[in-house]
């Protein structure tokens, strides 16, 4: 079974009275962490800038849940919209206890294939417009005596995935900023830390050339047998954000079901034939 809970039943509560900035918060993951966060007493601010009609879907659906939500339309590749973003936070909560920089942007092409206009957008979403939002959440975080910062990775930032390229080397360097800020925010009570994800099974999937190999492949490696969903990865990010991980800071947690511990790539196949006896 996956999960630490039935479907349908409800969520711990360890986030209750908690203000939480979700970046590309409006679909797909970005929808699934605003609605777990909701579920654990959060309320979500569903940031979204392509996605309009979307995060108001999502907005919608944690009010009916009974959680608490609004959204917000801004480009965190923009640092102007991102200052925005975090003062309309200041004025509304008056402070800020979790952002989750969940934004992301890039193409799933061949290294010589990908355009240098292409490269500067990735970089400037996935890990500036990270930067930015840490730099604007970090005093409002301060003034309420600490905070926690939850950075969305990939398991493509450690393993050379096929068509990954630019995406991965991005989650790559936030995976290293994660680290530093973790050592530069700490003294101000702020956590910073990655939660990061083997294949899921979304329409983000859907988008890699040979993407049903690609699934194939994936679920056939990993021990559990079954590729993620959305939701393994937001009750991830949800455990990073909140009290029950308050002594863990600077880390990369990867939820993958075992795929990268790298059993299937190192086990011969059987047309390989018999190993032979150690002498």
């Amino acid at each position: 079974m996956s999960g630490d809970r039935a479907p349908g039943a409800p969520a711990a509560t360890d986030l209750r009275g908690k203000v939480a900035v979700v970046t590309g918060g409006g679909k797909g993951v970005g929808a699934a962490i605003s609605r777990e966060l909701a579920a654990r007493g959060a309320y979500v601010v569903v940031n979204h800038f392509h996605s309009s009609g979307a995060a108001e879907d999502t907005v919608a659906a944690i009010r009916r849940a009974g959680g608490l939500a609004r959204a917000v339309r801004a480009s965190v590749a923009k640092r102007e919209q991102v200052e925005a973003l975090f003062a309309s936070v200041a004025d509304e909560h008056g402070g800020l206890d979790v952002l989750v920089n969940n934004a992301a942007r890039g193409v799933f092409a061949r290294y010589d294939d990908l355009t240098d206009v292409e490269w500067r957008r990735a970089l400037d979403t996935n890990l500036h417009g990270a930067r930015w939002c840490a730099l604007a959440a970090a005093p409002l975080m301060a003034a309420r005596g600490g905070g926690a910062i939850v950075n969305v990775s990939s398991i493509g930032a450690g393993l050379a995935m096929d068509n990954y390229l630019l995406v991965g080397v991005c989650k790559a360097a936030l995976e290293a900023m994660t680290r530093y800020l973790a050592a530069d925010l700490g003294p101000q009570g702020i956590r910073v830390n990655t939660a990061s994800a083997g294949l899921l099974d979304n329409p983000t999937a859907a988008l890699f050339p040979g993407a049903a190999e690609l699934r194939d492949t994936c679920r056939a490696a990993s021990p559990l047998g079954r590729l993620g969903t959305e939701e393994d990865l937001a009750r991830l990010v949800a455990f990073l954000a909140s009290p029950q991980a308050e002594w863990i800071s600077g880390q990369c947690l990867l939820a993958d079901g075992g795929l990268s511990v790298g059993r299937a790539m190192l086990t011969p196949s059987p047309a390989a034939g018999p190993v032979p006896e150690p002498s």
